[in-house]
């Protein structure tokens, strides 16, 4: 099969320009990263789906207009990179999947499964949870995985729980894991770091495994096993490499915190150089270095090609951003909130909450939203001491909408495993639970807006 060349090329030279730029002070290199980002945009131009390309092309007309009207097309070719520090992050950190797939971690996780699980409740606690963990650093990638993972005789009656567990468990990481695109998007527009954020995340998603499993206690029955093929690995062996994998992603977070607090650099430029370093050393374990270079030229081949929608979206949203607050968004923003007499945050928050939500129920990608939300309110005086609260209250809104629009990519894809439709896979399962959870989240906010 001929190779793919010009895409991932692209790709990866968008995001290494940008690494290099936080080390090397010269001009050019923000502006090699927007051709990066302007080459990585056209190259995946003739394989996007229609409705990705519809908004795409939506968002670069309308920054287009914007731009013309004010700083020009040089401005707007700027403009590409806005969002590239945060897509630096979901370039490089799916290479740590690499040693994990050949560590054969999964099947750890599923030796340890067949073991315990013996009640629909047990089977969702521990599909969430493992979402929660393996999924924090794996991403989107590891919701197809775990769903064939349990996709057995005895747990193929319960598909609508099984995905209700992983949308909960992928939406518990994305409030708190540095490697998830939506902290990386809020981090590098807030001035606040992900050191702040970690700890409300983290309790944020204990308090969510506890709801969700009160939400499924009232259906919790007794799964009936049926003739499964045995593991030829002992539970010991399997619970001692899965421990061993749980200390590799807490060393790997607790490094990032020791190096943020100790050197001058932004956690988005942390992440992608440890998950880069940490795939070749740990990658080595299991791999000859020619069978290594073979699985990182695989990844260029498969998973970089398969970013393209998420890759131009958020590049293009970017620049739409930019767009509007070189048109004066902020203004506007500041227009809207004397109008209706938004000037408080605790009040702000629900209205984002809104926001986000009923535009991603008619179909508006999250990421616009928010890439939106972020360049303008960050930049706003009127929230200017609020950017802690303001930052986890994007995030709980973005959470809401993740495991609840049908339109999100999460819940479209899990119709697609589930042989079902996203409206009862997101709105119908998911809605109580993401509001129930907001909620908690709101009350802590007001908590710490009285003791902060």
């Amino acid at each position: 099969m001929k190779p793919i060349i010009i895409r991932p090329i692209a790709t990866l030279l968008m995001g290494t320009t940008y690494l290099i730029s936080q080390f090397v002070d010269r001009d050019i290199l923000p502006i090699l990263v927007s051709l990066f980002a302007l080459m990585t945009i056209i190259s995946f131009i003739p394989y996007l789906k229609k409705v990705p390309m519809i908004l795409i092309s939506s968002l670069l007309g309308l920054s287009f207009i914007f731009f013309i009207q004010g700083e020009g097309l040089w401005g707007m070719f700027l403009g590409l990179n806005t969002n590239v520090s945060v897509l630096a992050i979901f370039i490089f950190v799916p290479l740590i999947s690499i040693p994990i797939y050949q560590g054969n971690y999964l099947l750890y996780l599923e030796t340890v499964f067949n073991y315990y699980i013996k009640t629909t409740k047990q089977l969702y606690i521990y599909v969430k949870s493992a979402l929660m963990g393996v999924g924090s650093v794996m991403n989107l990638g590891t919701v197809p995985i775990l769903f064939q993972l349990t996709d057995t005789e005895s747990y193929k009656p319960y598909r609508m729980l099984r995905t209700r567990a992983l949308g909960r468990g992928f939406a518990m990481a994305f409030m708190w894991s540095p490697y998830f695109i939506s902290v990386a998007l809020i981090i590098s527009y807030f001035d606040v770091e992900w050191i702040q954020l970690f700890p409300l995340g983290i309790v944020m998603a204990v308090i969510g495994i506890v709801l969700g499993s009160f939400f499924e206690s009232k259906h919790d029955a007794v799964i009936s096993t049926g003739e499964e093929m045995e593991s030829n690995v002992s539970i010991d062996q399997a619970k001692k490499k899965l421990l061993e994998l749980l200390v590799i992603i807490i060393v790997m977070t607790a490094a990032i915190m020791v190096i943020e607090y100790f050197v001058d650099l932004s956690v988005l430029t942390i992440i992608p150089l440890i998950a880069i370093v940490l795939s070749i050393g740990w990658g080595l374990v299991y791999q000859s270095p020619k069978e290594l270079g073979r699985s990182f030229f695989n990844f260029t081949q498969e998973r970089l090609p398969a970013m393209g929608n998420e890759l131009s979206l958020f590049i293009a949203a970017g620049a739409f951003g930019a767009a509007i607050l070189s048109a004066g968004a902020s203004d506007w923003i500041i227009y809207f909130i004397d109008v209706f007499g938004i000037s408080h945050i605790l009040v702000l928050i629900p209205v984002l909450l809104i926001v986000v939500n009923l535009l991603s129920f008619v179909g508006v990608h999250p990421i616009i939203t928010m890439t939106a939300l972020a360049i303008t309110l960050s930049s706003s005086p009127i929230f200017i001491d609020d950017h802690f609260l303001l930052s986890f209250g994007l995030l709980s809104a973005w959470m809401v909408s993740v495991i609840s629009s049908p339109f999100s990519g999460l819940n479209l894809l899990m119709s697609g495993l589930a042989q079902s439709n996203p409206i009862a896979i997101g709105p119908k399962s998911n809605l109580p639970f993401a509001l129930t959870l907001w909620g908690i989240a709101y009350v802590i906010m007001v908590g710490l807006y009285f003791v902060i």
